[in-house]
């Protein structure tokens, strides 16, 4: 038997269904659509911070954890936080970075980290970073207009990162192609055919490129994310298949794309809607990229959730969640958190940095965090510098969507050209 209750805060209000009796965060339903999560997921993290911080969301499959503290509290728990495969290994396949645990993922996550760590990072700052964004710059600077998710941003992180990775020689139209293919396949839940189809088309296009370049890098290895996942960790003379590098491949490029592209687009679409920040922005964009991005990445973070599944049974919040049981950490609720921020909804650069959960927790933390920061900043004040007079398109309306990666697609933005 269940009973059911509707309680209302502010102007949103939705039912929660409870078991009788209530034995386990299971028995706390509440039932959001998919669709709604995806067009404004937040009066629904406002609501359930307040009402139901823990409670399970069957269209998602998972346990919600909406609030800072025990989003905190659960995410430096790796021991029994662990891991989710569902979704991570149906996008990406199975035994990648962000599944594996133990001395197996510590050696492919320091293979992968090993390119994009602080000192690496520093080395191509300038030349790779910002030689390119000022390049792909250059070249729209001329139209007067464009869509800056999709027609500057996403380029730049596309071919910084890719070439970071070890994808110099795939052209720009192809990185996209891949990254859009994966990262829809990644949100979509199942949901259409066509998507699923697209995605294993793509990932059989990837792997036939890992076989064709991972020959060469074993005679000539480099410090690309290909090459290191390769030869590191392994015994002389043995090194890792294209098969067995695939799936962290695949989330490289998802994660490695979309968080430094969608970052600087959330971080321009805040400042863009607040003309104060904007001219405050513009008195010194090297200055203030940075407080900007950080206020990006807990205002409107790449990714509004990290999935782990638990290990054994564990209390939280007084409610108790099951071993076995999927996990929402939701960061986008927990980045908004009212206990946590003072006027948590509005995006505001003077904020200060107390920190965000845009990254991820413990062991999983994101290893891309550095080149993600040093991305957005650059790209940040270098669109700032480059395109005078950057407006919101006044004839093509903005559209912010998604939950688990939300983001301004499209961003119409226009110049003085």
């Amino acid at each position: 038997m269940s009973r059911s209750s509707s309680r209302t805060t502010a102007t949103f209000s939705r039912p929660i269904v409870y078991a009788d009796p209530v034995k386990t965060a299971l028995d706390i339903v509440v039932d959001i659509p998919l669709a709604e999560l995806e067009e404004d997921p937040y009066p629904s993290y406002v609501w359930m911070r307040a009402e139901c911080p823990v409670a399970y969301v069957p269209e998602t499959g998972r346990v919600w954890i909406a609030t800072w503290d025990l989003c905190q509290e659960a995410g430096v728990n790796d021991a029994v936080f662990g891991p989710s495969s569902q979704a991570s290994e149906d996008a990406y396949g199975a035994g990648n970075l962000m599944t594996l645990t133990g001395p197996e993922h510590r050696v492919i996550r320091n293979a992968a980290y090993a390119p994009v760590r602080p000192r690496a990072v520093k080395e191509y700052y300038e030349s790779g970073i910002r030689a390119t964004a000022q390049r792909y710059l250059r070249d729209v600077r001329g139209r007067g207009a464009a869509d800056a998710t999709l027609e500057i941003f996403e380029p730049i992180a596309q071919r910084v990162v890719g070439d970071v990775l070890g994808f110099d020689e795939v052209d720009d139209e192809t990185l996209g192609r891949w990254f859009h293919a994966l990262g829809e396949l990644y949100v979509d839940y199942g949901r259409d055919p066509g998507v699923a189809e697209n995605g294993r088309a793509v990932k059989a296009e990837i792997r036939a490129y890992l076989e064709h370049r991972l020959p060469r890098l074993l005679v000539e290895p480099d410090n690309t994310a290909l090459s290191r996942l390769m030869h590191d960790g392994m015994p002389d003379g043995r090194v890792r298949s294209a098969g067995e590098i695939l799936p962290t491949v695949n989330v490289l490029i998802v994660g490695g794309f979309q968080e430094p592209a969608h970052l600087v687009a959330s971080t321009l679409y805040g400042l863009l809607t607040n003309p104060e920040q904007l001219q405050q922005a513009l008195s010194d964009p090297a200055a203030w990229s940075r407080p900007a991005i950080e206020e990006g990445l807990r205002w409107l973070p790449p990714f509004g959730m990290t999935e782990k599944r638990t290990t054994q049974d564990v209390p939280v919040g007084g409610v108790l969640i099951p071993a076995g049981t999927e996990i929402a950490l939701v960061i986008g609720s927990a980045n908004r958190d009212p206990k946590r921020f003072d006027r948590p909804d509005e995006f505001d650069i003077d904020r200060g940095d107390q920190g965000n959960m845009a990254f991820g927790f413990g062991s999983h933390f994101c290893i891309g965090h550095q080149l993600t920061r040093a991305l957005g900043e650059v790209v940040l004040a270098e669109t700032l510098e480059t395109l005078p007079n950057l407006r919101l398109d006044p004839e093509r309306a903005p559209a912010v969507r998604g939950w688990t990666i939300r983001a301004p697609k499209p961003l119409p933005v226009c110049w003085d050209a």
